[in-house]
This record gives structure tokens, C-alpha cells and sequence, in this order.
């Protein structure tokens, strides 16, 4: 599988909050960033998506850029994102940098960040 269809994968396993597919596409030591500057663990985003603390209802890509080289690459994607996040409902626009690392020609992210646009 290539980065660019890794990207597809995991924006919808978000929309779909498929935990067995988001643990797949996750490295274990992955550590994200979010726009509050909260720093998360893969454990914490798959609770989130377990518990329906987070539900994503609605995810638009805007724009997807994709770079590799070697085992790593990044995704930079612009997207419309409807959610609610315990219990509160929130739109925006954000940009989603994640860096990943490819595992037994396996694409993981190791590191994400999501800031609004």
C-alpha cells in the first residue's frame, strides 16, 4: 500500500470509528498534538473513538499532500470536520501533519498534529 492510500485508510477509519483498523494504522509510540497544544498517546485516541467521546460525523478532504522517502513519509491534509467531542458539537477546518513510518511494508503514523486553518 502506498502513503497516499494509507492517508484514505485512516481518514476513514476516523469517519467510521473502526478502533481494529485506527490500532492497525497507529504506530504504538505514536504521540499526537492537538490544536490546545494537549498532547496525546495512541491509547488515548483509540479510547476516544471507544468510548464516543469523540465521533467525527462528517470528514472533507480538501487537500491531501504526500511525501516519502525510504520508510517515512508525511501527510499534510487540509479537511472539514464536523465532530462531537464529549458531548459538545464543533466544526472547523484543520490541517492534519502526520509523519509515518513504514513497518513490514506496513504505513504507521508516528507522530500527528492537527491545528485549525
Amino acid at each position: 500500500m502506498d502513503l497516499h492510500t494509507a492517508e484514505r485508510q485512516l481518514q476513514a477509519a476516523q469517519r467510521a470509528a473502526d478502533v481494529e483498523s485506527l490500532d492497525a494504522l497507529l504506530h504504538p509510540q505514536v504521540v499526537g498534538a492537538g490544536p490546545d497544544g494537549t498532547v496525546f498517546t495512541k491509547e488515548d485516541d483509540l479510547e476516544s473513538y471507544r468510548s464516543g467521546a469523540l465521533r467525527i460525523t462528517n470528514l472533507v478532504e480538501e487537500s491531501l499532500d504526500v511525501q516519502e522517502d525510504g520508510e517515512t513519509g508525511m501527510t499534510r491534509t487540509v479537511a472539514a470536520v464536523d465532530a462531537v467531542q464529549g458531548g459538545a458539537v464543533m466544526s472547523a477546518r484543520l490541517r492534519y501533519t502526520r509523519l509515518w513510518v513504514r513497518e513490514d511494508g506496513n504505513w504507521r503514523v508516528l507522530a500527528a498534529t492537527f491545528v485549525p486553518v
